[in-house]
């Protein structure tokens, strides 16, 4: 903790002594000119008179008093606005005093005799919903992106993932003139678009595509930012070239481009590294081109339709990848926005060298299972992917929009897997080694046709959707394991496996839906739906016996042959209430589930069938303009998956063997949610807190059976003794802590409580887990002198267990990340990252965990136009990069650790290229 004191001393000095301009005070009264009253909450607004850049804004208080704070060495002009009111603009010579400009005298419209036009730009405006931001009053460096003018933006805060929180709430869409592009994941439009390009930037609420296809208002809505760019800006090419080799043969190339011709935009890129950069955005979950559509199938059949990023869009932290990744964008309109295309095409091959290790500790009645794992392995894995979006305005009143996806992709691994366990003694119990090699290729096509037509009664519609998705799997096998079991220190038996295994997978769903809504009054909408689902999913998995050198003895034990077919039908009737004040939503679905399992080897046949109510429901109470009050409660029947029922026997671990329950039953889980939001805009703060609750009834789970040997058999039960219960609280302020030098501040809590229960070797077992914590952070965004962004987590976990309350345990955690940017003269930076790391030692675990990672680096901007730029860094400076994690899962506790990228040295050249009009 001594190196987290000095960093943290080092940081706030560096914060509080940088070398700020000299300012003064500015003070005065709003009134009305005809009775002289107060006008409380007017918008005060301070700008640089030579280019109006924003330099300080207010409002008026209850009293029409107002305080601003000015910078001694320039002119300014003040701008004054009421609603229903002139404004007032007042020039001001640059000076060192403080002024009070008495009471500033307001003429309503009203009174107006004639209108005095005066031209100049302001820096916020409020229009209903949305607040817009004037681009140009905004200072950024030259080349900046959209993400770096996003942070100097009043009641908009980036975090060092990219990661928009906009007045309180996270940012989830940015779009482009109004449009998608890059599809729907915001790093991708903030971090490749010019900030120069930009006229405006527009947050709002978006309503929901329901929403705005039917006319009937759900309450739903999500945090968008759109990106309004200048004409002259809406036609050229521009993009990003870098290059970058280091020490220990780390290297990155990647080219990015965009070209802009009125509404068609073209986008592309190309990328190789081994530094774990896998794509234009490896931090956040990609959508390249369209929002990739996801149908996800369950064990069950069933169908969950989603929107998602893919496996080629981040590193997760483990092994030493190798990235190639590729891809093309094409978005155009036409025939007034009747007609909207959407393409793209994407390859990406990852290559990935991993070792990893674990201890565990699985607590039983009077004593512990050890186990230790280490392994090797060599991953290849590479897909094709394409995308379409196409959607169609008929008419006024009818919209019809038709998603397809197709990928192709082959995956390749090479393990090798050593483990051991041992009792509470430290007996040797057993021991495997097994080396496993797998290829397997696979493809998929999705689709999802959406049609809606409104009619003439406003809140009258219909929506009919087709759905669904294809995919095959074809894979082989070969698999070598030796397992040896211990008596009194000595070898007892042992099991040799030595298998050729051919796999595959077919799988088939199809989704088939309409709604009809209809208005019961102008508050009041109702809606009746039907929903058909069928999923089948074909498994074939033949294991065969090294017999003489070659693999043709076929182990029945091992070798399945499935069928399973999921149909549902489900109806749902639905209310929603709207007002200015209250929004009301409440769903009634009911759902049959057929699930029938067929075993071609045995022919034998398993038919069940469900019946489940899901109720949800959702209240928003708007306070006021800016404060609101939501609550959530949703009911949801999980029913028992292919894998749970029967399990698709394999040998692969012979030290843990999973069996299912043909009895198994559906649980029920009841969520309940509840959130406050509150901002404000012009003082840059907002307020957040709120608590989730869910309990799980009748829970699917695993229990155990473990063996003197240490062989785990895991098999799942309907849990009816005790009820799972989870619960989390949040909580968090952001504000202006030293508004002279534009700091700012946030606070923030959280916790959550669970509770679980199975059974080992027949003994009830109850976990407990409780985590605390609190973040505190500093940060400073203006592009002068020292920018700074402080982050200070420290928090506490209990972890308990009733069959061995001995290795229960507790300890302090604490996370921090620091980022650091000075500007120097001559177009120099200097900058640094320093995130650290700490777990106390526990019961089960004796070694604390400390980590601290410095990435320090130097850049240099060159040219007139400041658009090449040479970086030199170190990632890793103390070379204390190692993977780890440590967690309970269960009665389990366990900890990981895995080799990642640590120390090297970085020279890297970045060059941002335009030929748009509108960047400078």
């Amino acid at each position: 903790m001594n190196k987290l004191t000095s960093v943290f001393l080092m940081l706030l000095f560096s914060a509080v002594t940088f070398q700020g301009y000299a300012q003064s005070k500015l003070t005065g009264k709003i009134v009305d000119e005809a009775d002289k009253a107060a006008l409380r909450n007017a918008t005060i607004m301070l700008l640089q008179a030579k280019d109006s850049i924003l330099v300080d804004f207010t409002r008026a208080d209850e009293n029409g008093k107002f305080s601003l704070t000015k910078i001694d060495s320039i002119d300014h002009l003040l701008i004054v606005s009421y609603p229903k009111y002139g404004e007032s603009y007042k020039e001001f010579q640059k000076s060192s005093q403080s002024e009070d400009l008495g009471n500033i005298e307001l003429s309503s419209i009203a009174n107006l005799i004639e209108e005095v036009l005066v031209t100049g730009k302001i820096p916020i405006v409020i229009k209903g919903d949305t607040t817009e931001y004037d681009a140009s009053s905004f200072t950024v460096e030259k080349n900046a992106k959209v993400e770096d003018l996003l942070k100097v933006l009043p009641g908009i805060t980036v975090d060092a993932s990219g990661k928009i929180t906009a007045q309180g709430k996270t940012v989830e869409k940015v779009l482009v003139d109004g449009e998608e592009f890059f599809g729907d994941d915001p790093t991708l439009v903030t971090r490749n678009i010019r900030s120069d390009m930009v006229d405006k930037v527009q947050v709002y609420e978006k309503k929901s595509e329901q929403t705005e296809r039917t006319g009937v208002d759900d309450g739903e809505r999500i945090q968008t930012i759109n990106v309004k760019l200048k004409e002259d800006a809406k036609k050229g090419v521009f993009g990003k070239a870098e290059a970058a080799g280091g020490t220990d043969g780390y290297y990155l190339g990647k080219l990015a481009f965009n070209k802009f011709n009125g509404s068609q935009k073209i986008g592309g890129y190309v990328l190789g590294a081994n530094d774990g950069t896998v794509n234009l955005d490896w931090e956040e979950s990609e959508k390249f081109g369209t929002s990739d559509m996801d149908v996800q199938v369950n064990d069950d059949g069933s169908t969950n339709f989603s929107y998602t990023g893919d496996e080629f869009s981040y590193w997760d932290g483990r092994g030493m990848p190798r990235a190639i990744s590729t891809g093309l964008t094409y978005l155009d309109n036409w025939n007034e926005n009747k007609h909207k295309l959407n393409l793209s095409y994407k390859f990406g091959r990852i290559e990935n060298d991993g070792i990893s290790g674990s201890i565990s500790q699985n607590n039983l009645e009077g004593g512990v299972l050890n186990s230790n794992t280490s392994s090797t392995n060599y991953t290849d894995n590479q897909r094709h992917r394409v995308n379409a979006k196409y959607d169609w305005k008929l008419d006024s009143l009818s919209t019809l929009t038709v998603r397809v996806s197709g990928s192709k992709g082959l995956i390749r691994s090479d393990e090798t897997y050593d483990a051991f366990s041992t009792n509470a003694l430290l007996d040797t119990l057993n021991t495997n080694s097994r080396v496993q090699n797998t290829k397997s290729h696979n493809s998929e096509f999705t689709y999802d046709g959406l049609f809606t037509r409104k009619f003439l009664k406003a809140g009258r519609s219909i929506t009919l959707r087709l759905a669904g998705n294809i995919s095959d799997r074809d894979g082989e096998t070969f698999l070598k394991s030796a397992t040896d079991f211990y008596v009194d220190g000595a070898i007892d038996s042992t099991s040799n496996i030595d298998q050729f295994k051919d796999i595959t997978s077919k799988i088939n769903n199809l989704r088939a839906s309409a709604t009809y809504t209809e208005p019961i009054t102008k508050k009041l909408n109702a809606a009746i739906g039907y929903e058909y689902n069928n999923g089948t999913n074909n498994s074939v998995n033949n294991s065969f016996n090294n017999v003489g050198g070659a693999y043709t003895e076929l182990d029945e034990e091992f070798s399945n042959d499935f069928d399973y077919t999921t149909v549902r039908n489900a109806a749902n009737l639905s209310l929603n209430y709207k007002s200015e004040k209250f929004d009301f939503n409440i769903n009634n679905v009911v759902r049959n589930d057929d699930m029938l399992q067929r075993n071609n080897n045995t022919d034998t046949e398993l038919d069940r069938s469900f019946t489940t109510y899901n109720p949800s429901a959702m209240l928003s109470y708007k306070i006021s303009k800016n404060k609101a009050l939501r609550f959530n409660y949703t009911r949801n029947n999980i029913m028992p998956g292919l894998s749970q029922i029967q399990p698709l026997r394999q040998n692969t671990d012979p030290l843990n063997i999973l069996e299912g329950n043909e009895n198994l039953k559906p649980s029920q889980t009841d969520s309940y949610n509840l959130n406050y939001n509150s901002y404000n805009l012009l003082k840059n703060s907002y307020v957040y807190f709120g608590g989730s609750f869910v309990q799980r009834h009748n829970s699917i789970q695993q229990n155990l059976n473990i063996d003197t040997a240490g062989v785990t058999t895991r098999f799942f039960e309907n849990m009816t003794e005790k009820v799972a219960n989870s619960a989390n609280f949040w909580g968090g302020t952001h504000f202006n802590l030293i508004k002279k030098y534009k700091i700012e501040g946030n606070v923030g809590l959280n916790g959550n409580y669970s509770t679980s229960a199975n059974y080992i070797n027949g003994s009830l077992n109850e976990n407990e887990s409780f985590n605390y914590g609190l973040r505190l952070g500093l940060s400073k965004n203006t592009t002068k002198n020292l920018d700074f962004y402080m982050s200070f987590s420290p928090g506490f976990r209990t972890i308990k267990t009733t069959l061995q309350p001995a290795s229960n345990s507790e300890g302090f955690t604490f996370e921090s990340y620091n980022s650091l940017t000075y500007y120097l003269p001559m177009k120099f930076k200097i900058y640094s990252e320093i995130t650290y790391s700490y777990e106390a030692p526990t019961e089960a675990f004796n070694e604390k965990f400390d980590r601290m990672i410095i990435k320090p680096g130097v850049s240099r901007k060159f040219l007139k136009n400041e658009s090449l730029v040479v970086d030199f860094y170190v990632n890793d400076l103390l070379n204390q990069n190692v993977g780890f994690r440590r967690y309970q899962s269960g009665s389990t506790i366990r900890q990981d650790s895995y080799n990642t990228i640590s120390r090297y040295f970085m020279l890297k050249l970045s060059w941002d290229f335009t030929s748009m009009k509108g960047a400078n």
